[in-house]
């Protein structure tokens, strides 16, 4: 049965879908996505008895994510519209392939499976992709203000990266 509620959540819901995501959004998903990584990386470091070439693979998803979302970074604090961010983003990801884990590995499995769903958000937030570019390819090219206090956290994101990348070669030399 449906109520007021639940119509003005719908509708809400909708609203926030067409109109895409705030900008704090977009570096609230970033963030949480190179968060990911960051505890992932003790989790790698420890692993023991899980066959050498599923660790190097899941090792190099890893490095591969960390590195997309540092230009990630990159690319939302630089210049060009909305679209064009978001085409540069895309091919940040590209080549990167969620790798399959066999089951019996199941801190390992949750773990890449955690880092893919928050890419997922992270790139369905991002301006300029979706429902929202749909709805404005007739209005040309839109660009997001990023306000001083975005940029000082995108920079922030990108400290996150260079410190996973800093762990992470350590985490190779072992």
């Amino acid at each position: 049965m449906y109520t007021h509620r639940t119509s003005l959540a719908v509708l809400m819901a909708t609203i926030m879908v067409l109109t895409g995501c705030s900008t704090a959004q977009v570096i609230a998903n970033l963030q949480i996505a190179l968060d990911a990584v960051t505890v992932a990386l003790p989790i790698l470091a420890s692993v023991t008895g899980v066959p050498a070439d599923t660790v190097t693979t899941v090792d190099a998803y890893v490095a591969a994510t960390n590195t997309a979302l540092g230009q990630a970074s990159t690319i939302l604090a630089g210049a060009g519209t909305d679209a064009e961010k978001a085409a540069q983003i895309t091919a940040a990801f590209a080549a990167i392939a969620k790798p399959v884990v066999p089951s019996q590995y199941a801190a390992i499995a949750q773990l890449v499976g955690t880092l893919a769903s928050d890419v997922a958000t992270f790139l369905a937030s991002v301006p300029g992709t979706g429902i929202a570019l749909q709805m404005r390819a007739a209005g040309g090219g839109r660009t997001t203000a990023w306000s001083g206090h975005d940029r000082e956290v995108l920079a922030h994101c990108t400290s996150t990266v260079n410190a996973n990348t800093v762990a992470l070669a350590k985490l190779q030399r072992k």
